[in-house]
């Protein structure tokens, strides 16, 4: 059968991936997934103070932490500049992570609930409540966020179309003073004991998971590409290093006023520059590709990971359970000089296994699409 030239342009066409996109996929979620290894490997510098690397592991938390945002930009990417009826949202979207949700938190309670002593009718109880009241697994808070980002997504659709450039830029600032500078110039002036109203903050009006989605939006879809450039991007990472910089030595002064460390300390500054780190990450990456021309085999490979991030995710705490007595028995003893490359050791194979999971569940159809 013979088509002709003009009739060709009428069928459907495979959808491109953007290889950057698909690239910050598979990096983010192992981002992610070692997130959760605490003071085994995210937040090491907890554990070893006195380590002759611990400018180094107190600067982990603050790229480690760009994992989500980034998600969520590429979620701002892809999906507010479409147009769709809140019909089709609810069909096509909000009804898939229902799904998805409550099928995954029911193999994550089976395998990590199902010893508790109760009937099958506590067991079902339990289960829902936790499903109502907390996340089954420590990553699945991100399917409540975008399932509400969903719900408002025909709202935040209309918003980008009347954004101008001088707006994100004015929310860009927002974030970067009431986000970064407040809370340091706070901590510096009352050393912990006052603290700025919160209802005065601006930003409640845009939650931080809604200002990555608009920035992912402004920055893949508005921001030129002319505009990424190695000087650009240059200028860019030495900004994200200042803000980690400041943001690090304030989590060391934390503890220093508070006479040692703890993760609640730890945690005050982390996301007090975040944005400035995100963007050039995302950025980096969107420059890079478009200034480089990849083989089709990576092509292939970026887009295999990219394709399996979202089932990685979903079995992150199981994986990690399971490559854990390694990293215990293992690398810790073979390798305990060097505890943070025992941590990567052990987040690269909980990877490879949920891979490998997925890769075999998406085998059947309904799962195919569902993930």
């Amino acid at each position: 059968m013979t088509v002709s030239p003009e009739s060709a342009h009428s069928l459907p066409r495979p959808k491109l991936k953007k290889l950057h996109i698909e690239f910050l996929r598979a990096l983010c979620i192992w981002l992610v997934m070692f997130t959760h290894t605490s003071t085994a490997g995210f937040s090491l510098y907890i554990a070893r103070p006195q380590s002759f690397f611990y400018p180094l592991y107190l600067a982990v938390p603050f790229w480690v932490k760009t994992a989500v945002p980034i998600f969520f930009m590429i979620s701002g990417a892809l999906l507010l500049g479409r147009e769709e009826s809140i019909a089709r949202i609810w069909k096509k979207r909000i009804w898939r992570f229902l799904q998805v949700i409550f099928i995954f938190s029911i193999i994550n309670y089976i395998w990590f609930y199902h010893s508790l002593p109760l009937s099958v009718p506590g067991h079902v109880a339990k289960f829902f409540t936790m499903l109502y009241t907390s996340d089954l697994a420590t990553a699945y808070y991100f399917l409540y966020i975008y399932i509400s980002f969903l719900l408002m997504l025909p709202i935040w659709r209309k918003l980008v179309k009347a954004m101008t450039e001088q707006l994100y830029l004015y929310l860009i600032c927002l974030n970067i003073f009431f986000v970064g500078f407040v809370p340091v110039i706070s901590f510096l002036i009352f050393k912990g004991t006052g603290e700025m109203n919160y209802f005065l903050n601006p930003l409640l009006a845009v939650s931080e998971p809604t200002f990555y989605f608009l920035l992912g939006y402004w920055i893949e879809n508005i921001l030129p590409q002319s505009w990424l450039t190695g000087k650009n991007m240059i200028r860019l990472g030495l900004c994200a290093l200042l803000g980690t910089f400041i943001a690090g030595g304030m989590t060391w002064y934390h503890g220093v006023i508070a006479g040692g460390m703890t993760e609640a300390i730890s945690e005050r500054f982390y996301d007090s520059f975040l944005f400035l780190n995100t963007a050039f990450v995302y950025c980096a990456c969107r420059w890079w590709f478009h200034e480089h021309q990849v083989s089709e085999r990576v092509s292939r490979i970026c887009i295999f990971l990219g394709s399996m991030s979202f089932g990685v995710m979903l079995f992150e705490e199981i994986t990690r359970n399971l490559t854990h007595v390694i990293y215990a028995r293992l690398l810790l003893k073979y390798l305990y000089r060097i505890p943070f490359i025992d941590a990567v050791i052990w987040i690269i194979m909980a990877y490879a296994l949920g891979l490998l999971i997925t890769w075999l569940l998406k085998k059947i159809p309904y799962f195919n699409k569902l993930i």
